[in-house]
């Protein structure tokens, strides 16, 4: 079985990395929605301003008991209060403003009873409640632990540990620190940006891999290392888990790298012809172009290679596809539905997963448009079939920490004549989810009924 190293998304280091490289000035003049008087004194408001880097410093520094540091998170708090609706495309759907700005209020006025981690805990759970997979603030701190997690159904399972970890394998989690797993689930469930319950699945494992967010949330009383409680073969057992800092790696158990059930290749795309079942299989992880290898000339590689072999099917394995410019794909569509305008005997197939998303929904609509017999097999899709996206960045000003935010919404089911009944999500025409048994045994049931079929 093949594995990718599941390393957390978070893309930014705020605690240990330098800031992004653009700057930003708080204003907090003007007409704030949040009543600025009632959380920051008039001494606080005639502070001066101090340079980004020494702000950062401060609040890195400082407890709930240092009164700086809580004006400068009170700052962060309002200017995110502020900056925040000026520049997302519409972030009320769900979350009403008057409630959006009343909380935001709520937590700058208790900022001198809680931890940085308890701070953008909750500052998270508010921007989770907008219910926009693209919108989030990222506050890892560098340290996980050595461990993968995947979500098998409702449960939690250890997919990869270090070497000194054996034991972990393949088990079950059961609880954190003596809290239940339930409660660990729903406790985390609040920090996810999610619009449907696959794309919660596969952000879930990478938060379980986060002891910010664990220390954060109260689950665990700090980050150095954790108690973990597992079942493995019918007997549970604690265990003591370790953290590693920024920078480090584990030794993984398991080094042939590859996500769970996600294709073959680490590579943005990649294709191979496999005789033995007269198909070419495609596989495109990432809508972005790949270095030393445009994707205008990989394409005509593949379809030279097609033309050449003649296949009884192809397929687009979309399952790791998280999204990029959704443009790149074109010149295989253009090239899919001139083939099969001529071979109309060949199957196409598209296999999808929760972690399909963002422009990764694109392709599976473009790809139905340039063969409409197209098949698609696997799990419901982790993007919403309407959506917003188009992310753009932020950073508050005094801790730096980086806010990202939609610019745009796409509908997907009035842009494209094909009409899927999923509501959220994209309902594949076969809708298979592998269980635990199939991991442990290597059997990749999606690849597998489209390769049989």
């Amino acid at each position: 079985m093949k594995m990718k190293k599941r390393f957390i998304r978070f893309s930014v280091v705020w605690l240990l990395c330098s800031a992004l490289t653009a700057s930003l000035t708080a204003c907090l003049g003007g007409n704030s929605p949040v009543d600025k008087a009632s959380v920051i004194t008039d001494a606080e408001a005639s502070a001066p301003k101090l340079d980004p880097q020494q702000a950062r410093e401060i609040i890195l520094r400082g407890s709930f008991t240092d009164e700086e540091r809580n004006r400068l998170l009170r700052e962060d708090i309002l200017y995110f209060a502020e900056e925040f609706p000026r520049k997302h495309k519409y972030p009320f759907t769900y979350l009403t403003e008057e409630a959006f700005n009343r909380q935001l209020e709520e937590l700058a006025d208790k900022v001198d009873q809680l931890n940085n981690n308890q701070v953008f805990v909750e500052l998270n759970k508010i921007i989770a409640k907008i219910k926009d997979a693209h919108t989030s603030i990222n506050y890892w701190d560098g340290y996980t632990y050595p461990l993968q997690f995947y979500m098998f159904g409702e449960d939690i399972y250890v997919v990869n540990a270090d070497q000194g970890l054996q034991e972990a394998l393949n088990a079950r989690i059961t609880a954190v620190n003596g809290v239940p797993i339930d409660e660990v689930v729903d406790k985390l469930t609040e920090l996810v940006s999610y619009e449907n319950e696959s794309w919660l699945m596969a952000r879930l494992p990478e938060y379980f891999a986060s002891p910010v967010h664990m220390h954060g949330l109260g689950i665990i009383d700090n980050e150095k290392s954790t108690l973990f409680t597992l079942e493995k073969e019918g007997e549970q057992q604690d265990l003591l888990i370790p953290i590693l800092n920024y920078g480090e790696e584990a030794d993984w158990i398991n080094t042939a790298t590859k996500d769970i059930f996600t294709g073959l290749y680490e590579q943005n795309y990649e294709y191979r012809y496999l005789p033995e079942h007269q198909t070419i299989y495609f596989e495109y992880n990432a809508c972005a172009e790949q270095e030393g290898l445009k994707f205008s000339s990989f394409n005509k590689q593949m379809f030279e290679e097609i033309e050449k072999q003649s296949p009884k099917r192809l397929i687009l394995d979309l399952r790791s596809n998280g999204g990029g410019n959704s443009e790149v794909l074109n010149p295989f569509t253009k090239a899919l539905k001139n083939y099969t305008a001529k071979h109309p005997d060949m199957q196409v197939f598209i296999l999808i997963g929760r972690n399909t998303f963002s422009s990764g929904m694109f392709a599976i609509y473009r790809t139905i448009e340039a063969a409409p017999n197209a098949v698609t097999v696997g799990e419901p899709s982790g993007g919403a079939i309407d959506c917003y996206g188009d992310v753009r960045m932020f950073q508050l000003p005094n801790s730096q920490l980086p806010i990202g935010y939609s610019t745009k919404y796409f509908e997907f089911s009035s842009s494209f004549s094909y009409k899927n009944p999923g509501e959220g999500t994209f309902i594949p025409d076969v809708e298979m989810t592998p269980a635990f048994e199939d991991y442990v045994k290597g059997n990749d049931v999606v690849l597998n009924y489209a390769l049989s079929n």
